[in-house]
C-alpha cells in the first residue's frame, strides 16, 4: 500500500521492483545497485523509493478498511481478481466492499451511454437478466445510463453483480446511486484501486474501464455516441485480448453511432442477443437459473511450466511482445529469459515471430 501510495511509482514499476527483488519488503530494503539492476529501472524511481516512501499514509488507511470492513486484495493475494493480473498496468492494490468471491464466478461487463435511451435500457435489462440467471457477475461502472440499469436488473433478480468505482470506497458517486450501491455491497462488490478521500475527478474514469475490462470475459457494449466512456472501455477491452460485443443501431441514431463504429472497424462482433453472447464464449446456458462454472481462457494453463515461464505466458495472454518488453513486463534479466523462452518453444506453447517478437500458441 505505501509504493501504491508513492507519487511517480506506476504499477508496472512496482510489479518489476517485486519480481526482480523478490517481494515487497526486499524491494524496501534492497541497495541501490541492486534497484538498477532491474529492467526498466532508473535512478529517478531509486530517488523516489528512498525519499517518498510514506508508510503512516498506508497505516492510516489500512486502520480505516479495518474499521470500515472494506477488504484490501494485493496484487500478490489469491483474492486478487485473476482475469486483471493479465493487464500490464494492473492495480497492485484494490478495495473492495461486499462477500463476493471474484474469482468464482465469469465476468461479463455490460457498458453504455449515461444517456440512454428507453430502448438501450430496456436492452441493458434484458442482457443483465439472462446473464444473471445464469449465475454471471455482471459488472459495470455504477453510471448513469446503461450501467445503473443493468445493475439493477441484477439486483432484481437476485444475482451477483460488480461496480467498479472511479473514487476511494469513503463515498458514493452520483450521490442518487447510494441506495443502489448498498445493495450491491449485499449482493456483490464494491471494487476501486483509489484509497480514502480521492474525489470522482475526471481522468479517474477512463482508468476505471480499464479495470471494468480488465476482470471481464467479455464486454457488451448497448449504446454509445461517438465519444464517451463505453468506447474506451471497448477499446481497453480489445487490447486486452477480451471479446467485445455490440447492439447494432439505425443510422443517425446519435446512440448507435459507437456500437455502429465499433462493429464497423471490427473491434466488436454483432450480437442481438445475450444467448448469442453466451453461444460465442462457449457458455452453456439455460432459461433455469445456474452457476456458469469458471472455464475462462485465463485458467487454460499448460501444465509442468515453472515459475518463470508462467510469467512469461501470462504477459504473452495480451498479444505478441518484443523481446526487450518481456524482460521488463516479466522483471526477468536477458540471461534467463532467453532460455526460458527457448524451452516453451521447444514444448509448443509459443512462437518466435519476425523482428524477434514472442506469441503465445496454446
Amino acid at each position: 500500500m505505501a509504493l501504491a501510495l508513492t507519487k511517480g511509482l506506476g504499477p508496472v514499476s512496482i510489479k518489476n521492483l517485486i519480481a526482480h527483488c523478490g517481494g515487497v519488503e526486499e524491494v524496501l530494503n534492497a541497495n541501490d545497485s541492486k534497484l538498477l539492476r532491474t529492467p526498466g529501472i532508473g535512478r529517478r524511481t531509486v530517488e523516489i523509493l528512498r525519499k517518498q516512501i510514506d508508510k503512516g499514509r498506508a497505516e492510516k488507511e489500512l486502520e480505516f478498511c479495518q474499521r470500515k470492513g472494506i477488504k484490501i486484495l494485493s496484487y500478490l493475494d489469491k483474492a486478487y481478481p485473476k482475469a486483471l493480473k493479465y493487464i500490464h498496468d494492473a492495480p497492485l492494490v484494490m478495495f473492495q466492499r461486499g462477500e463476493l468471491k471474484l474469482n468464482d464466478f465469469v465476468g461479463i461487463a455490460i457498458v453504455g451511454t449515461r444517456r440512454a435511451t428507453p430502448y438501450g435500457k430496456e436492452l441493458a435489462r434484458k442482457f443483465a437478466d439472462f446473464f444473471s440467471a445464469q449465475g454471471i457477475n455482471v459488472i459495470s461502472g455504477l453510471a448513469y445510463g446503461i450501467d445503473i440499469c443493468a445493475h439493477k436488473a441484477v439486483l432484481s433478480s437476485g444475482g451477483k453483480t460488480t461496480a467498479v468505482l472511479a473514487h476511494g470506497l469513503d463515498s458514493i458517486y452520483p450521490w442518487s446511486h447510494a441506495s443502489q450501491a448498498a445493495r450491491i455491497i449485499e449482493q456483490g462488490a464494491l471494487l476501486t484501486e483509489y484509497f480514502t478521500g480521492t474525489k470522482p475527478d475526471a481522468p479517474h474514469f477512463p482508468a476505471r474501464n480499464r479495470i471494468i475490462s480488465g476482470m471481464s470475459r467479455a464486454v457488451v457494449v448497448i449504446e454509445a455516441g461517438e465519444s464517451g466512456g463505453a468506447l474506451i472501455t471497448a477499446r481497453y477491452a480489445f487490447d486486452q485480448n477480451r471479446e467485445v460485443y455490440a447492439i447494432p443501431g439505425r443510422l443517425g441514431d446519435p446512440f448507435s453511432v459507437g456500437c455502429n463504429a465499433l462493429i464497423r472497424d471490427n473491434l466488436a462482433k454483432l450480437v442481438s442477443s445475450p444467448e448469442e453472447v453466451l453461444q460465442d464464449l462457449e457458455i452453456s446456458w439455460s432459461h433455469h437459473s445456474k452457476k456458469v462454472s469458471q472455464l475462462s481462457l485465463f485458467e487454460k494453463v499448460p501444465p509442468n511450466l515453472n515459475d518463470l515461464e508462467l510469467k512469461i505466458i501470462n504477459v504473452l495472454n495480451n498479444g505478441e511482445e518484443l523481446i526487450d518488453q518481456l524482460s521488463i513486463k516479466t522483471g526477468i534479466p536477458f540471461s534467463r529469459l532467453s532460455a526460458s523462452l527457448l524451452a516453451l518453444e521447444f514444448k509448443g506453447i509459443i512462437r518466435q515471430m519476425p523482428g524477434k517478437r514472442y506469441r503465445r500458441m496454446m
